[in-house]
């Protein structure tokens, strides 16, 4: 059951979202027929399905390239290690993290149009280290991976089956969330260089206990 809160954000992702559909399916009205009706197809296939991502998750929110070192330097990872990327967009913290660490990189995403342009995005860029999955994430097993990264929005986050998730990673696995907090549960580190809070913890998370620099909330 969603706060209030997580409610209101929920709307405003959904709102934001077809905002930015509208924007890219309004030069379409002004387009030849012969390009206009593809392009309305396009918009309907890819669309409906980001409006619906957006309000059961999170609207498409790539981290900031300034964070991008921030995220590498928190998941300590190496050479043969595993990292997944919950979320993972178009592909770029997947590609930037196997080169920065020489780790196996894996991206997750439920959006087909994201998933789509980091499938194209990987071919060119990527390599047999890289790998782009279509799916929900809380239906993966993730029990491989050495290190994950999130940014989600509370709806996400703030919720028994995240949380479930995060207790089903194996024993000493580091999730880092850009932005929001697991409520009740305590970070290892909390990077505050930059606009906003990045946490790390490390598996299995202890009991509930509240979060020193975010109680039961969020941002």
């Amino acid at each position: 059951m969603l706060t209030p809160q997580q409610e209101a954000e929920r709307r405003r992702n959904l709102l934001l979202t077809l905002v930015m559909i509208g924007l890219v399916m309004t030069p379409a009205w002004f387009s030849p027929t012969w390009l206009r009706v593809p392009w309305m197809v396009a918009g309907l296939v890819f669309g409906l399905p980001a409006a619906w991502v957006s309000w059961r998750y999170t609207p498409w929110l790539p981290t900031p390239s300034e964070d991008l070192p921030r995220v590498v330097r928190l998941l300590e990872l190496g050479p043969g290690q595993r990292f997944c990327d919950l979320g993972a967009g178009e592909g770029r913290m997947v590609l930037y993290v196997a080169a920065a660490t020489g780790a196996d990189a894996t991206g997750i995403e439920l959006s087909p149009f994201h998933w789509l342009i980091g499938r194209l995005r990987l071919l060119v860029q990527g390599s047999e280290r890289t790998h782009l999955l279509l799916g929900d994430f809380h239906r993966v097993d993730l029990s491989g991976y050495d290190a994950l990264y999130i940014w989600g929005t509370s709806a996400i986050v703030a919720t028994p089956d995240f949380l479930a998730l995060a207790r089903s990673l194996k024993p000493g696995a580091r999730l880092v969330c850009h932005h929001h907090p697991i409520p009740g549960v305590e970070p290892v580190v909390v990077d505050l260089d930059g606009r906003r809070p990045i946490r790390v913890y490390v598996m299995p998370p202890p009991a509930v206990v509240t979060d020193p620099l975010h109680p039961l909330e969020d941002e």
